[in-house]
C-alpha cells in the first residue's frame, strides 16, 4: 500500500496540533509541516517526533513546498487569527491573500489533493481556493460546523446524561455566528430527540436551546480568555476528516464544500452533514429543515455569500 501524504501549511499551535492528531489516528501517513518561518516547522517536527515515538509513529518533517509534491491530502491552518473585537469574517481579505499564495504554490506540486480548509473565515475562504484551483467541488473541504457539532454534542451530553457518540445531532451554516442548530432532525439513542425527552422525563425547552446555541458560538471567545488560544478541538476535527479521507471510511461529519444552491443561495460553501472519502465530501441527502430552520439556514448562506463574493470580486 502506498504510504498516504498529508502536508500541513501553518506550524502554529492549530498546524502543530492537527500533526499531532494526524499521526496518531494514522500511523502509516507521512506527515509534512510547512510554515514561512521554517525553524518554527523544524521545531513543532523535533517536538512532534519525540511525542509520536511513544505510539510508534516516526514519519514528521519539517519541509519546504518540494516536498510537498505528489501530497494526498493539504490542509492549510496558515493565517491571521481573530483579535479581541473581531468576528471570524474580519479576517477575509488578509487571509484570503494568503490562501491564495499557497494554493498558487502547492497545486502545480499535487494535482489530486484533497484540501482540508481550517483557516478562518474557513467556508469563504474554502469556496475561493475551490475557484482558485479549478478543480471538483468535492475536493476542497472547510471544516465547517464540525468543531461546533463537537461542541455542540459534548454539552448535550452533560446535559442528558449521555456519552456524546450516542448523539445525533449537527450544527449547520457558517462556521460562526450566524450558525444553528438542526433540532428537528436530532436524535439520542436511536430516538428522536422529543422522544428521548418525553420517555426520560428530561427538559430540553427553547430558552435551554437557545442558552445551548449561544454557548456553541461563545465556545472559542471562553476558552481564549482562559488560555489565549483554541487549537486542540479543531484539530482534531482536522485529523477526523483526514482520517476518513485516507481510510476512505465514509464517515459522516458537518464540514463545508461549495453547493449549486442552499436554500435557494446559489453557489456557496456551508455545513450540512457531509460523507467524507478518499475522493472528499459531498453530500449524500439534503437535510429535512422546519421553517425556522431552513429561514436560519438561508440567512447564514446568504452571509457567507456575500463574504466570499467581497473576496473574488477584490
Amino acid at each position: 500500500m502506498r504510504q498516504p501524504k498529508i502536508v500541513i501549511v501553518g506550524a502554529g499551535l492549530v498546524g502543530g496540533s492537527a500533526a499531532l492528531f494526524c499521526a496518531v489516528a494514522m500511523p502509516g501517513a507521512r506527515v509534512v509541516i510547512l510554515d514561512i518561518e521554517r525553524v518554527r516547522a523544524e521545531a513543532q517536527a523535533l517536538d512532534l517526533a519525540h511525542a509520536t515515538a511513544f505510539w510508534g509513529h516516526d514519519r514528521i518533517q519539517a519541509g519546504d513546498d518540494e516536498d510537498a509534491d505528489g501530497a494526498d491530502i493539504v490542509v492549510i491552518t496558515a493565517g491571521v487569527g481573530v483579535k479581541p473585537g473581531q468576528t471570524r469574517l474580519d479576517l477575509i481579505q488578509t487571509n484570503a491573500a494568503i490562501l491564495g499564495g499557497i494554493v498558487d504554490r502547492l497545486a502545480p506540486r499535487a494535482p489530486d489533493a484533497i484540501y482540508v480548509i481550517a483557516t478562518n473565515p474557513c467556508d469563504a475562504l474554502a469556496a475561493y481556493a475551490c475557484k482558485r484551483l479549478g478543480c471538483a467541488r468535492e475536493r476542497v473541504i472547510s471544516t465547517g460546523t464540525s468543531l461546533d457539532t463537537a461542541r455542540l454534542r459534548a454539552l448535550l451530553s452533560q446535559r442528558l446524561g449521555v456519552v456524546a457518540p450516542a448523539i445525533d445531532a449537527y450544527v449547520l451554516g457558517e462556521h460562526g455566528d450566524s450558525a444553528l442548530i438542526h433540532w428537528s432532525g436530532a436524535s439520542v439513542a436511536g430516538m428522536p430527540l422529543e422522544l428521548f425527552l418525553a420517555r426520560t422525563g428530561k427538559d430540553l425547552g427553547s430558552a435551554s436551546r437557545a442558552l445551548l446555541l449561544d454557548s456553541v458560538h461563545q465556545a472559542a471567545k471562553l476558552i481564549k480568555e482562559g488560555k489565549s488560544a483554541t487549537h486542540y478541538g479543531i484539530a482534531s476535527a482536522v485529523g477526523r476528516i483526514c482520517q476518513a479521507i485516507v481510510h476512505d471510511s465514509h464517515l459522516v461529519l458537518s464540514v463545508g464544500v461549495v453547493q449549486p444552491e442552499v436554500e435557494g443561495v446559489p453557489e456557496v460553501c456551508v455545513s450540512l452533514p457531509m460523507l467524507v472519502h478518499a475522493g472528499g465530501a459531498h453530500l449524500l441527502a439534503y437535510p429535512q429543515l422546519d421553517s425556522a430552520e431552513a429561514e436560519a439556514l438561508q440567512r447564514s448562506a446568504r452571509i457567507v455569500k456575500d463574504v466570499t463574493d467581497s473576496i473574488t470580486a477584490g
